[in-house]
């Protein structure tokens, strides 16, 4: 039977339209679609009222799908309507994700011919078939002659250039394929290359030691520091109250202590009355004495007139009693004026004008104030003291560079509030720099000690060599648990690259050109393998030992 293809115009649709098995249930009746797409269905010959455009229709669709029905719901919009054919297209638009994934799926199907019959899935192939001879070559009548001779003798279009050159083309596709393997092999088993690597140079995190707020001091991530230099001031909110309260403290005690000085010139001012008033005393209990002796010389010749007159009986006994009884008394007075006498002259010999004696007591407060003004002068002293003490601790609360170097990151914002341990500041150091590859525990078991390795920078396209320092398996490999309680260790998965080898420049020039080599540039390193097996080790000493 001849199979008529029809030629038509592209179409249009935003999708297939299929007209495989799909009923709907719509007002109450069951139809089946003439045909049906993921936009929206057709049905034709409609047994109840048509509805009209625009107007919303809820759809209960059932899908035949290998040998069960799904059953679905959606809802539709009426797009046209053709009464005389009872025909109505409706396009969906609201149907459930799962729903339009089944649709696709099954139509998808259809489309390639998965589920439909041959009839419906026939397919035109039409190759283009070049007829061959069917008449044998005639053999050759000069078998002897070379290839090149007989080659001479073809005409030029019949020679076998495309051969050759597809020849020549697959010797030297193999030439590198082989080639190829070559550098693989090579690279695989006697070679490691390892691009997880990078320049690093020492980093130092600097921590609050205290709690308070950052102040900048006008640096920036990138500057350069010497050590030494104030990074960052840490404002600590209760040694400033301290340092404002020693402040006040200070001026107190120097207003007390002015204070005393005035009291002190005041007394001071007394003590030359007072000296002068001393003086005068002095000088009236001298005048006092010499009196009282006078009196008692008086009265001792006066005591000796009456006991000659009472011994011849000129006079009587009660006049001798008085004079005796007067002249014991003007003694007594001249001890006593010769006692205060002696008191006031050792008194003013001692605290001339410092006070003042009356008699009873002493009267004066220029030592005492003089005492005062020394005590307030040494209270100034100590006070100052605490205040520098006060001050040396705000100055040691500075974040300081501990080496010259490069600020990596301040990770705070200026005035910004801080917790102890909260790092504040990262500091690099330069100058000292090193590879720092990081391998899987695989790869850094074919890795020794003092090897040499070649350092490729793809940054700036240059070709360094260097040296394994150091090889640590277990730093980046083991992480200490943080319970007090069940100390141990956590091992990481085998591809994590946990180990670190660290290799260091054979170039001096590279340390010294510390601004172009600087660190985070990436960096690919090349080791030679070494051996995992114990045995390939003793063989390929015995040959180096042998050779």
């Amino acid at each position: 039977m001849a199979v008529t293809i029809k030629r038509e115009r592209p179409d249009q649709r935003r999708h297939h339209r299929l007209s495989a098995p799909l009923f709907v249930e719509v007002r109450g009746h069951r139809v089946r679609a003439a045909d049906w797409s993921l936009g929206g269905l057709r049905v034709e010959d409609f047994p109840g009222d048509l509805p009209t455009v625009g107007t919303q229709v809820d759809l209960a669709m059932t899908l035949p799908f290998q040998g069960f029905d799904v059953a679905f719901k959606a809802t539709a919009e009426v797009a046209r309507v053709h009464p005389a054919r009872g025909m109505f297209a409706v396009r969906f638009i609201e149907l459930g994700e799962r729903e339009r994934e089944l649709m696709a799926h099954f139509i998808e199907e259809l489309v390639r011919g998965h589920m439909g019959d041959a009839a419906d899935t026939i397919q035109r192939i039409d190759v283009p078939v070049t007829p061959a001879s069917l008449k044998p070559d005639e053999p050759s009548t000069q078998a002897t002659e070379s290839p090149i001779a007989e080659l001479e003798k073809l005409p030029i279009n019949r020679w076998p250039i495309k051969t050759v050159a597809m020849s020549a083309f697959y010797i030297m596709l193999g030439f590198v394929i082989f080639s190829y393997a070559g550098i693989l092999t090579y690279s695989n088993f006697f070679r490691m290359e390892v691009p997880t690597a990078v320049i690093t140079a020492p980093v130092e995190t600097v921590e609050a030691q205290a709690d308070g707020r950052v102040e900048f001091a006008g640096l920036k991530p990138g500057d350069p520091v010497r050590s030494g230099d104030v990074l960052l001031n840490l404002i600590d909110g209760k040694l400033e109250r301290e340092i404002e309260l020693a402040d006040i403290a200070v001026k107190e005690r120097k207003a007390k202590l002015i204070y005393l000085k005035h009291r002190h010139a005041d007394e001071l001012e007394r003590v030359k009355g007072f000296a002068a008033i001393e003086m005068k005393n002095v000088e009236q209990t001298r005048l006092s004495l010499e009196a009282a002796d006078a009196s008692l010389k008086a009265a001792r010749d006066q005591f000796a007139r009456l006991k000659t007159l009472y011994n011849k009986g000129f006079a009587t006994q009660f006049r001798l009693d008085e004079a005796r009884e007067k002249m014991i008394t003007l003694d007594k007075q001249l001890a006593s004026r010769r006692i205060e006498l002696a008191t006031r002259v050792g008194l003013a010999e001692d605290d001339l004008g410092k006070r003042l004696y009356t008699g009873d007591d002493l009267i004066g407060k220029s030592a005492e104030l003089e005492a005062e003004v020394r005590l307030a002068e040494h209270e100034i002293a100590l006070t100052q003291q605490r205040y520098i003490a006060t001050l040396k601790l705000r100055e040691s609360l500075a974040v300081r560079s501990p080496f010259d170097g490069t600020i990596l990151k301040l990770p705070r914002f200026d005035n910004a509030s801080v917790r102890r341990g909260d790092v504040i500041a990262i500091v690099e150091q330069r100058r000292r720099r090193q590879v720092t590859a990081f391998l899987t525990q695989d790869e850094v078991s074919k890795v020794g000690l003092g090897d040499e390795a070649l350092l490729y920078l793809p940054a700036l396209g240059e070709t360094l060599t260097g040296r394994v320092t150091s090889i640590d398996r277990t730093s980046g490999f083991i992480r200490e648990q943080e319970q007090r309680k069940n100390p141990g260790y956590a091992w990481r998965g085998p591809t994590d690259r946990s180990a670190q080898v660290s290799i260091s420049f054979n170039d001096r020039a590279v340390l010294r050109d510390y601004e172009r080599y600087r660190s985070g540039l990436p960096v690919t390193v090349i080791f030679e393998q070494r051996t995992q097996s114990s045995i390939f080790s003793d063989l390929a000493t015995k040959l180096s030992i042998s050779m």
